[in-house]
């Protein structure tokens, strides 16, 4: 039996368009001002830079609100921050501001920024009681400034990030949030993202683990290593190897990659083209869309598969469900498919020359023009039979097929 479980997420994130106070230097306060609401607003701005070399690293942990990065070509980190407390009540806001605090020290080769909240204030939100509306929040906006090069590691929690082009080191780790970046061209990257959306426009080489959210769609991609659940995935191109595991979600789209280990659960896979050879594919659940590929080890339970051209050599150990392949290429030497309660059909290339084993239990052989076939078993009666032929003029490509319960039709 087929199941599916999704976990909905109750998320408030703190996105309300609010008034600006102006804001009059390091850890100074503003005037008290009134939002529409008529909720009582005070916010306070800190400001810190540190110089950098080139091996230095920038390390920033921030929550309740946003982390902009900025390139510059100063050898320094600089983050400005913008806090800004919200309340119904006049004397509350005062105590929700001065429980947030930022620090930032350089020790060694790290450059910190860190956002502290007193434990006792964090429970916030807007609500109705009464009928009258209550209020209690905060927000702690970042905007860093620094160069593009050096190495940057991100926690947030409860907002968003964004940032552009990066060739430094990178590790995120985002919760409740969404995630923007353009071009990560470092060779080592780590993102991880719960709850939330990710878009990144490039990426060399990375290392990404996306749970729950409205999806993860990076354009084009060096190698990857991916773990996904519970979230869709959309990816341009993988220009090498990709190693990618999905549990759930509501597919994995893929426009090319070169090699592909993949491990699917419960899930719509659709790949236009797999370009090498020695792609392993693990599926149970759900469907496998692949327009062309060269070799292919796929082994799948309860999985329809359609393949449209077929490169290389294909090994297939299938569970349910059905199989289909559009073309069989003259390329492909050798083709084993064992099938249980699976529906196959395949067609070969005009230029196709091979011969054939197919051995049935409880299942049907049909053949159309190009191929010819003998039964080879003793019994005509027997639910269990072989054949022997060829495709083509025969050859060294060899077809062999094993179906119980299933059908199988060579056109």
């Amino acid at each position: 039996m087929r199941r599916m479980f999704f976990c909905l997420a109750g998320l408030i994130l703190l996105t309300s368009q609010l008034s600006t106070a102006a804001v009059p230097g390091p850890d100074s306060l503003s005037r008290r001002q009134q939002n529409d609401a008529d909720d009582a607003v005070r916010s306070k701005s800190f400001s810190k830079s540190f110089p950098l070399s080139a091996s230095d690293r920038v390390s920033l942990s921030n929550q309740y609100g946003t982390i902009l990065i900025k390139n510059w070509d100063k050898r320094e980190v600089k983050v400005d921050v913008d806090i800004k407390a919200y309340s119904d009540s006049e004397s509350e806001v005062q105590k929700l501001l001065e429980a947030v605090s930022i620090e930032a020290d350089k020790q060694g080769d790290v450059a910190s920024f860190r956002t502290r909240i007193g434990e006792e204030n964090k429970s916030w939100g807007s609500w109705f009681r009464n009928g009258k509306r209550g209020r209690k929040e905060v927000k702690v906006n970042y905007v860093v400034y620094m160069p593009s090069s050096n190495a940057l590691s991100m926690v947030m929690q409860y907002g968003n990030v964004e940032m552009g082009d990066h060739s430094g080191a990178l590790s995120m780790k985002l919760q409740y949030g969404n995630f923007k970046a353009g071009n990560l061209s470092s060779n080592n990257n780590y993102v991880a993202v719960q709850y939330g959306k990710s878009t990144i426009e490039e990426l060399n080489k990375a290392t990404v683990k996306h749970q729950y959210g409205s999806g993860l769609i990076i354009g084009t991609v060096g190698s990857l290593n991916l773990n996904a659940q519970y979230v869709s995935v959309n990816i341009t191109n993988i220009k090498e190897d990709a190693l990618i595991k999905q549990q759930y979600g509501s597919g994995l789209t893929i426009g090319s990659v070169a090699n592909l280990n993949l491990d699917v659960q419960y899930s719509k896979v659709n790949i236009q083209s797999i370009k090498k050879g020695a792609t392993t594919i693990k599926q149970q659940y759900g469907s496998l869309d692949i327009g062309s590929l060269g070799s292919i080890n796929l082994r799948t339970q309860y999985t329809g598969v359609n393949i449209g051209t077929l490169w290389g050599d294909g090994t297939f150990d299938m569970q349910y469900d059905r199989l289909s392949i559009g073309k069989v290429t003259e390329g492909v030497r050798s083709l084993n498919i064992d099938g249980q309660y699976v529906t196959m059909g395949m067609e070969f290339s005009d230029k196709y020359n091979g011969d054939l084993d197919v051995r049935t239990s409880y299942a049907s052989f049909r053949y159309g023009k190009g191929v010819t076939a003998r039964l080879t078993s003793k019994d005509d009666e027997s639910t269990e039979k072989s054949y022997s032929g060829k495709i083509g003029n025969g050859g060294n490509n060899r077809v062999r097929v094993k179906s119980d319960y299933g059908s199988v039709t060579f056109r």
